[in-house]
């Protein structure tokens, strides 16, 4: 039998800036957290020394940290928060395997598609979903920057399954640590809807190397974003996702809540690094090519994205005379 009450040990699975941002708040609130990482070097140097954590209003910290890699058996937790890119999703399928049934896992990646892999392994009513607005910035393998306030809701994909407490728990957590979070029946609308808005935000930022914050502040990308929000809308909505006016303007919020946010997607490109583009832009652009709803601004930025993505690593790769 779990714990169906809050702290469990809690176990992160991702060193990148959510899984810091995760782990760090968690660790000072009061609570027990590991951090998974992908690479042992990286869990070397969290556990000698720690997660320095920048707050909102400036403040720095350093936080003691216990963490191990994924080539290690997982360590047992009650709760397991996924934060991984969804890229990187594959070559973890045999790690959450170790996972034991009875235990729930939210998983808080990009785009779509990434439940069809998790309920490979997962079980239906183990396996819960995360929509993340948190604005995190990871400056090296152990520190990381709180840049925006934001959201958090978690559920299960469809309407039917048991509520869980140690989930409930967490999000009772996350409230009483300013963030704005709900257990959602069904988390399968909302995350439509951050998929749209992470259609809009990253590909733009990553091409025009801006902060989130920096797209509204021309009304040319401005007006793209609009093009590519109604573009996409008519795609969500042959799905049966409604989305309006006010998904517009949450959108807004985003940007402006996360001024000074580079999106992961941004940071991918600037390290060369493959990027998530096409679980999100591309999600939008095959589904859209099975309704028949043609998509050119959302097939473009996938395709300047990749190119971009390509020639970076030309560059990295290259002749160094």
């Amino acid at each position: 039998m779990r714990s169906e009450t809050f702290p469990v040990q809690t176990v992160v699975i991702g060193g990148g800036a959510v899984g810091l941002l995760y782990a760090a708040r968690l660790v000072l609130s009061g609570h027990s957290a590991t951090v998974v990482t992908r690479s042992s070097h990286q869990a070397e140097q969290i556990a000698r020394q720690g997660i320095t954590f920048h707050h909102l209003d400036g403040r720095v910290c350093t936080i003691p940290m216990a963490a191990s890699s994924v080539e290690q058996a997982l360590p047992e937790g009650g709760l397991y928060i996924l934060t991984v890119k969804q890229t990187d999703l594959p070559g973890l399928i045999p790690a959450l395997r170790q996972i034991h049934k009875s235990i729930p896992v939210i998983a808080m990646q990009n785009g779509m598609g990434h439940r069809e892999m998790l309920t490979e392994v997962l079980l239906d009513g183990q396996c819960f979903f995360g929509i993340n607005s948190e604005g995190a910035r990871r400056l090296s393998g152990t520190e990381v920057v709180h840049t925006g306030n934001g959201s958090l809701r978690v559920g299960p994909w469809e309407r039917g399954h048991a509520h869980d407490p140690v989930v409930q728990a967490f999000v009772d957590w996350a409230n009483s640590n300013q963030i704005i979070a709900s257990y959602e029946e069904s988390i399968q609308p909302f995350a439509w809807r951050k998929l749209v808005a992470n259609a809009l935000i990253n590909p733009l930022t990553a091409i025009f190397e801006v902060p989130n914050g920096g797209l509204l502040e021309n009304p040319y990308t401005v007006g793209l974003m609009r093009e590519l929000f109604n573009e996409a809308t008519t795609v969500a909505n042959h799905y049966g996702q409604k989305l309006g006016e006010t998904d517009w303007q949450e959108i807004i919020t985003i940007c402006r809540n996360t001024s000074r946010n580079l999106s992961s997607m941004l940071q991918d490109v600037k390290r060369h690094r493959q990027t998530e583009v096409e679980a999100i832009n591309g999600y939008l652009v095959n589904k859209g090519k099975e309704a028949g709803i043609p998509t050119p601004l959302h097939e473009s930025l996938l395709r300047v994205i990749l190119l971009k993505t390509s020639m970076g690593k030309e560059k990295v790769g290259g002749d160094s005379t």
